[in-house]
Formats: C-alpha cells, structure tokens, sequence
C-alpha cells in the first residue's frame, strides 16, 4: 500500500516507523505473509492419507446412487447430525465423481477454503491499512495461525470440507454485506452467499443476525431501512426452510442448558479451551494462553469501543468475532458432555476457534498503531501467541505422523477387505456389516484405493 495513505493523519515518529517497513517491497510482504498457505501444501503431500475414514463413509451410499445413475435429492439434502448441509454435500460428490472418490483431492480443496478464507480476512487487514499505519508483514501472525498445524484434521481430513467451505461463505457474507452498506449493489450478492453459507454448515444460519448488525450499524455510508427489512425477511423464511423437517439430533452423552448451568466450572474451561483450540501443545496450555490473551483484550475492547475511528476500522474483525462468540452456545450445550478437551481433540474445528486469538492480535496491533501505551501490551500478547503456535505446530506434526502410520495400515487392509476377517475392518469403519457392504462399493466402481484396478467384483462373482 502507498506510504503516504499508511501515514495519513499520524505523528513524524510513526511515519519514520512507517518508512522503515516501506523499504521492503510490498509484493515481498505479502509473499512472506501468506507462506504458510506452501507449509500446508507440503503438510498434505506429506502426510495425507488416500482412502476414506469416519464421516467420510457416510458419503459412499450417495456416491453409488450417482455412479449407478439413481442420485436423488433426498441424497443432497439431508440432515447431517445437527445440520443439513447439501451445499457442502454437493461439492464433496461432484469433486468424487471427478477424482474417482480421491480424498487427497478432497483434503487439498478443503484446505484451499481455507486458503480462500484467509484471503478474506487479509482483504479485511487491507481495510484497517487505509486507516491505520501497519505494515503488511504484520499479518503474518494471522495467516500462521489460521493455516496452523493445529488444525490438522480441518487439513489432512477430507471431511473438514463442510466446515472450511462453510467459514469460507460465513466471511464472504461478512465482507459482501459491509459492502453493501457502502454500494447497494452488493445486497444482492450478500443475501446468496448468506443462503450458501447457511446450507454449507452447522453455523451457516449465524451468518443472518451478523449480517443484519452490519447493516443496522454500518461503519460506512448510510443504513438502508428498506435493506434491512428485506435481508430479515430473506433470514426468516430461509431459517424456516432450514428447519422444515429438522429432527433433534440424539446422542449418548448428557447436553443442554440444564446440564451446563450445572456444571458452571467445566462449561468455563470448556469455553476456554474452545476458543483457543488454534494454539497450544495441549487443552490445558491452551486454555491457559486463550485466559491470558482474553485478559490483555478486555480493556482493549473498551478502548475501542471509545475511539470512533478504531470502531470503524476494525469492524470486520468485530464481525469475526462476534461469529466465534455465537458459536459458543450450540457447541457447549451439545458438547459438554464428551468432556473439557472435546474441543481440543476435534481439531477440524481450530479453523473457527482461530478466529479468536487472531480477532484479539490484530485488535490489539491497532492499539498499538494509535498508542504507544499498547505496543508492550502487544509484545505480551505476541510472546503468548508465539508459545501457543510453536506448541500447535509441535502438537499438529506429532499427531500427523502418527495418524499417517495408522491409515495406511488401515488402507491395506481396506485394498484387501475380501480376504480379511470382520474384525479386521473395524479399522476404518466401527460397523464391520456396513464397512464391508460400503467398501464393496467402492470395489465395484472403481472408486478411492480401488480406482485403479481392472476388474470389479462384480465381474469375478
């Protein structure tokens, strides 16, 4: 960006500070900034594994119905434990029907969601540039715990395909409907990518309340009263079809507000763990940096909700956040139950959970920015992030290397299932009666580790 609009209306000082980032081209910042997003390519080359596990079997009876020509809607559409989510189901059949059912290829396109992700929220740094003197390099933070290893099921696990995609859409929305308050042109846009999020997801249907705050309370141009009755009118009648025909998804384990309210010390930890499952080497150091990065945040929300011109410069990253914090009630009262480190070991979620620390970082380097008083706020904060990285980078290698031995293991014995006793089987799929139905499936049409061979089981019987 132009050092004269970075420096716009700030002290000599800071300008000079300015200039020394200036030195280095852009194209160089922004190179550095997003090479995280070539680490993730190496991390699925090295460690992604080529045959289906867990939610990705529930993808093969729909997979058959179109290989055998038969695909009906009700294949797309239906309920997925607590969501319906054809948007997310539609890409992950068209990608099988192009790549013979590859779930590497399906762990790449999941990933490049999150590569897209990112891309939105740097366009959302690029907003706070033109108001606040920050160099781009001082994004790097942001895209190294975003993309972080930490994540790795999200990454290595085809299946994280519906929450990536779906965080995709949920900040396109964001970005479309600030947009909006500044073109009305954009409505148009914001309310399809608002309906593909809401099918996309278990989360989607946050995308009408945020995007409505944004056009009440518009940081930019003028609030629309005429758009916001028709984006509530849009946001009503797509919940109502969301939740045509929607059953109450059962599980084992104890849920709702009843038995959170008693049990307020775990739903805490829960809580903490949950918003910072993006860093730390365990739940317990994660919990402990996500309570430390939230105490430095608290008197910097404040600040900021002082200062009208940090308000509307960090309005996107507010809208993040505020994403992550109406995530928190669905999840805590259907997970509690699993226990405090659920959150933590279901790492195909740390995408959404990175919301968090990153919202908190680039809160407080606006702070910093403005203020001197905050720039040792700041190197806090960046110390802790530093430990929580180092310890999900540390957590996520180890956690590959050791799921890599095991499914391929698995996938062996998934090529030779028609050889292998029943027990064998439970090794990629619990039910060994549907693991071996589905991966004859799989057999006869030539699709994931049997897309490769000359004749189908059909052919020898």
């Amino acid at each position: 960006m132009p050092l004269d609009k970075a420096t716009a209306g700030v002290t000599p000082i800071e300008k000079r500070r300015a200039a020394t980032w200036a030195t280095i081209p852009e194209a160089v910042q922004v190179a550095i900034v997003f090479l995280p997003v070539l680490f993730t390519i190496v991390f699925i080359y090295a460690f992604a594994v080529d045959a289906p596990f867990g939610d990705q079997w529930e993808v093969v009876p729909a997979l058959m119905h179109m290989e055998a020509g038969h695909l009906q809607w009700s294949d797309i559409y239906r309920q997925h434990n607590e969501a319906f989510v054809p948007v997310s189901m539609a890409v992950t059949l068209l990608l099988a029907k192009v790549t013979h059912y590859d779930v590497v290829a399906e762990a790449y396109l999941a990933s490049a969601c999150l590569v897209g992700a990112l891309a939105v929220l740097f366009a959302f740094f690029r907003r706070l540039q033109r108001k606040v003197p920050i160099a781009t390099l001082a994004f790097l933070p942001v895209s190294t715990i975003f993309l972080g290893w930490r994540g790795h099921e999200g990454i290595l696990w085809g299946a994280g395909l519906n929450s990536n995609l779906g965080l995709l859409l949920l900040l396109l929305t964001i970005w479309a409907a600030i947009r909006t308050t500044e073109s009305p042109r954009f409505f148009g846009l914001a309310i399809v990518i608002a309906v593909l999020a809401t099918f996309a997801f278990g989360s989607g249907l946050l995308a009408w309340p945020i995007g409505l705050a944004i056009l009440l309370f518009p940081a930019e141009g003028r609030r629309s009263r005429g758009l916001v009755v028709l984006w509530a009118a849009v946001a009503v009648a797509t919940t109502a079809v969301y939740f045509h025909g929607y059953t109450v998804h059962q599980v084992p384990w104890p849920t709702g507000l009843k038995y959170v309210l008693a049990n307020p010390i775990a739903a805490s930890e829960y809580v903490l763990v949950y918003t910072g499952s993006a860093l730390g080497a365990s739940p317990r150091s994660d919990a402990l940096i996500n309570l430390v990065l939230m105490l430095l945040f608290l008197p910097a929300a404040w600040t900021v909700v002082r200062d009208p011109e940090l308000r509307k410069a960090l309005l996107p990253f507010a809208a993040v956040l505020a994403f992550l914090v109406l995530t928190i009630p669905p999840v805590l009262f259907g997970r509690l139950g699993l226990g405090v480190a659920q959150p933590y070991t279901a790492s195909r979620y740390a995408s959404i959970s990175a919301l968090g620390p990153l919202g908190i970082y680039v809160c407080l380097l606006a702070l910093a920015a403005r203020f001197k008083v905050w720039r040792n706020v700041l190197g806090i904060a960046l110390i802790v992030l530093s430990i929580g990285i180092v310890g999900g980078y540390q957590e996520g290698l180890a956690y590959a290397q050791l799921d890599h031995s095991k499914k391929t293991a698995c996938r062996e014995i998934l090529r030779n299932y028609r050889m292998l006793d029943d027990a064998h089987l439970t090794c990629f799929f619990p039910d060994f009666e549907v693991g071996r139905r589905r991966a004859f499936w799989l057999d006869e049409y030539h699709l994931s580790v049997f897309r490769n061979q000359g004749s189908s089981p059909r052919a020898d019987r």
